[in-house]
């Protein structure tokens, strides 16, 4: 995004591009001008960030990523446990087929509902 104001970039540019067509009394108050921008800047500016400072961002960043790695291996266990559930339904259901498939059993007895309670027991 361009800055609305051009002058500063253009100072920039002339100061850090300085050709011979420059005059060297407007480059000179352009370099103390700069000068004087940057010890205004420094002094404003907060002091060199401490070690416990850098700690206590270091430590807030990783804490983060644990937390939302912790989410996802519990996001991961919840989920891979619901599919064993899942499987071992399904391979009850298939057990239970392959047992009435495995027998001569006549249709009629199928239908009858204590029967087919049995087969689930």
């Amino acid at each position: 995004m361009k800055p609305s104001n051009p002058l500063p970039e253009h100072v920039s540019r002339v100061l850090d591009h300085a050709g011979a067509d420059l005059d060297p009394a407007l480059e000179r108050r352009l370099r103390q001008a700069r000068e004087r921008a940057l010890a205004r800047f420094d002094a404003s500016s907060p002091g060199a960030v401490t070690q416990r400072e850098r700690l206590g961002l270091w430590g807030q960043r990783h804490v983060l990523s644990l937390r939302r790695g912790g989410l996802a291996l519990g996001f991961a266990l919840l989920t891979g446990a619901g599919m064993m559930l899942a499987e071992d339904l399904l391979l009850e259901e298939e057990a239970v087929d392959a047992a009435v498939l495995a027998q001569d059993l006549p249709f009629e007895a199928l239908l009858e509902p204590h029967f087919s309670r049995g087969l689930h027991e």
